[in-house]
């Protein structure tokens, strides 16, 4: 995994809520689910609370439900058991799925159970735990005492790259809720998407630099990044894409994919890897919008690369770094040369081994604002 996290607060996001990353347009924010101490008169769903409404009546359908002093009752203890294996099941799904590097940051905020008054005073939590048959519905196993509800906390933003995917959900402070067995042998549930859990304009987060004056944070990740996949690539004398070979094209691919989520099965079949390669390339290296449908890299006719180019390709790629190269521990400095930002990549001793140019593109909206590498040079 190319990211890293913090153990014991940091968190991923798990790859079941993912699975509509791969091109979809990101709709506004859930509401949160905020705790009532009364509500309103009902929606027309089936979903009522069992308190009286605001002119004292009760529906039929809050009359339905059991009475909540009969609900299971659960001990502090239990309630911090299950709080903490509600943690440790968000953070180890989330770290260990396909997608858990789409996350610059990702961490855990707060748990807290919710009982079951909770769950039928508010409406849409009702909605919620209402699901399935009668009798194994979350709503029954929590008054049964079966499970217990946990409500997870959490503060996110994408990385740069995974924005252009169309993300599902947005990002800043999230909660999700998990179904806790009391029997311990059995698994956690989520059974909720994301609601947001914030309001008003998301920021973020104060604590946290930018690589060079002048940049946003979006566009410091970026150029990290494209940094890192120049240099693995062992990528070192070149003003575009065009005065690569094929092997180092490929190279560039298999690297910088992986910040786009982009496996080896994606864009390596023909049509894939025309449309996903000239994403890619024209996202690093032009200011140009049309990140789908272009030919500017790789044309129609393009046929791919073969099966025993691949298999060749893949056997040098981990002795195919830039000398020097040292991963994420690999020190870079950034500078401006006028309107364009050097990226140096220095030695343990300081001397710089290798120099990645940058122009800014502004974008459309701060998450597209970005960098683009107009070449290199090696200084070593």
């Amino acid at each position: 995994m190319k990211k890293g996290f913090a153990h014991g607060a940091a968190f991923a996001l798990a790859a079941v809520l993912l699975a509509a990353l791969g091109g979809c347009t990101p709709p506004a924010a859930t509401e949160p689910i905020q705790e009532e101490s009364a509500v309103s008169t009902p929606a027309e769903t089936p979903a009522p609370a069992t308190e009286e409404t605001a002119d004292g009546t009760e529906t039929e359908a809050q009359a339905s439900l059991p009475d909540p002093e009969g609900a299971a009752t659960f001990s502090y203890a239990q309630y911090e058991e299950a709080a903490q294996r509600a943690e440790q099941y968000w953070y180890d799904d989330m770290t260990t799925g396909p997608a858990a590097y789409c996350y610059a940051v990702a961490e855990s905020v707060a748990t807290s159970v919710v009982p079951y008054e909770t769950c039928i005073l508010n409406e849409r939590l009702l909605i919620l735990v209402s699901y399935g048959k009668e009798g194994e519905r979350a709503l029954d196993r929590i008054y049964a005492g079966t499970d217990l509800l946990v409500e997870v906390h959490f503060y996110v933003e994408y990385e740069p790259e995974i924005n252009y995917q169309g993300p599902q959900y947005g990002d800043g402070l999230m909660a999700v809720y998990i179904l806790v067995p009391v029997d311990t042998a059995q698994p956690c549930e989520v059974i909720s998407g994301w609601y947001s859990d914030q309001n008003g304009e998301r920021m973020f987060r104060q604590d946290q630099g930018v690589v060079a004056e002048g940049l946003t944070i979006y566009q410091s990740r970026m150029v990290l990044h494209q940094c890192r996949a120049l240099a693995q690539a062992g990528l070192r004398a070149f003003t575009s894409p065009a005065d690569w070979s094929e092997e180092e094209l490929y190279r560039y691919l298999y690297f910088r994919g992986q910040d786009f989520g982009e496996g080896e099965e994606t864009w390596q079949k023909n049509m894939f890897a025309i449309s996903t390669g000239n994403r890619i390339l024209t996202i690093d290296f032009t200011a140009e919008d049309d990140w789908y449908g272009n030919q500017r890299f790789l044309s129609a006719e393009w046929p791919g690369f073969t099966a025993e180019s691949i298999e060749k390709y893949s056997a040098g790629l981990e002795s195919c770094a830039v000398p020097g190269y040292a991963g994420e521990d690999t020190g870079w400095r950034f500078d401006w040369d006028g309107d364009t930002l050097v990226a140096s990549m220095n030695s343990e001793s300081g001397q710089v081994l290798q120099e990645y140019r940058f122009r800014i593109y502004e974008g459309f909206a701060p998450w597209n604002g970005r960098t683009y590498c107009v070449g290199g040079q090696p200084m070593a």
